[in-house]
């Protein structure tokens, strides 16, 4: 197939373009607004436009009706940004995938993979973890506007199933559960309230000696996937095109289930492994309005079912300890190599 990846050069994309590469099945061409996490990564089976899904409609148009396959990432993942700048987060994440639909609803034979977010699922209300095909979506009041990132993503959802539904469209949605590895976030400054997700934050804490951050307590639960195991279930999907036509599909670890405070003491714990150094980080509670602004709610947990992508022969094969090891170690190179350059606002 012609595979063509939007939002190439983000964390997931830049691993999803080396795994294709790889494997040398496809030709892939690749799409973003940036390429500095593509770095390195090169293949006779490789192109990369550098365009803007926002402004380029007609070029993107155009690869998209050269394309068998499409693969939508294009989002914001940023929990600060979902409460600063709501209105953009609605437009990146639902009106211009919705142009990117369109632009695949206009050429018959696209399939389109839409990768979407564990976060659809709001907040738990009964049970231990998520199911595709069974769980409600529940979120909180209009004035936590954390919940526009979850509600655009929903709605995307919705409509992508409704053109599924009518037969305009073969689609696979995946619903990443906090997939973690090198090239995940960019790194902050030693304090720094905001930004990207919670292991860069941590991270760039450790690497600087400023202080770890719990939100509220640091009590909410989230699972991770290595995002060598994410590719292998890209790859699951690819093979399995009957079975996966017009499904959602949870790719996560529930066994990787942790609070997000005992993920700092655990990072704290390889950081000295790793180093041999004692951490100069101390370990502190904030407000999440004070940490992300006002708006912010979360979700206690986000553990998901993953028996219906397990019955296509995939299973998780890094635990815990393994993903953080391997994603530290990477940073840790990172920050030898670049020093504080390495940092981002």
């Amino acid at each position: 197939m012609k595979i063509l990846i939007l939002g190439a050069g983000g964390f997931i994309g830049s691993h999803m373009v080396e795994h294709l590469i790889s494997m040398g099945e496809h030709d892939v061409v690749g799409v973003d607004i940036t390429h500095e996490k593509l770095a390195g990564i090169e293949g006779e089976n490789f192109i990369f436009h550098e365009m803007d899904v926002r402004q380029d409609d007609e070029p993107v148009r155009g690869l998209i009706g050269d394309a068998d396959l499409v693969v939508d990432l294009v989002a914001y993942a940023n929990p600060s940004l979902y409460n600063t700048t709501p209105l953009e987060v609605f437009d990146l994440n639902f009106y211009q995938n919705m142009k990117v639909l369109r632009m695949c609803l206009e050429n018959e034979g696209v399939k389109l993979v839409q990768y979407s977010s564990a976060e659809v699922y709001g907040k738990l209300t009964e049970g231990e973890r998520y199911y595709e095909d069974e769980s409600d979506s529940v979120f909180g009041p209009v004035d936590k506007q954390r919940w526009i990132y979850a509600t655009s993503k929903v709605l995307l959802e919705r409509v992508i199933h409704g053109h599924g539904t009518a037969g305009n469209i073969e689609y696979t949605i995946i619903r990443p559960f906090n997939f973690c590895g090198s090239r995940i976030d960019y790194l902050v400054p030693a304090n720094s309230q905001g930004g990207p997700r919670v292991f860069a934050h941590f991270m760039s804490a450790l690497l600087t000696g400023g202080r770890i951050q719990l939100v509220d307590g640091g009590d909410a639960h989230r699972s991770f996937l290595h995002v060598w195991d994410a590719n292998r279930a890209f790859q699951t999907i690819l093979d399995n095109p009957s079975a996966t036509r017009n499904q959602i599909f949870n790719v996560g670890n529930p066994d990787n289930n942790i609070t997000i405070r005992d993920l700092a003491s655990l990072m704290i714990e390889l950081y000295e492994e790793l180093t041999g150094e004692t951490s100069r980080s101390d370990v502190v509670d904030v407000d999440g309005e004070e940490f992300y602004g006002e708006g912010y709610e979360d979700s206690d947990r986000l553990v998901p079912d993953i028996t219906k992508i397990r019955s296509l022969g995939w299973e998780p094969e890094y635990n815990l300890r393994d993903t953080l090891r391997e994603t530290m170690e990477y940073y840790l190179k990172q920050w030898t190599e670049v020093g504080e350059g390495l940092l981002t606002g």
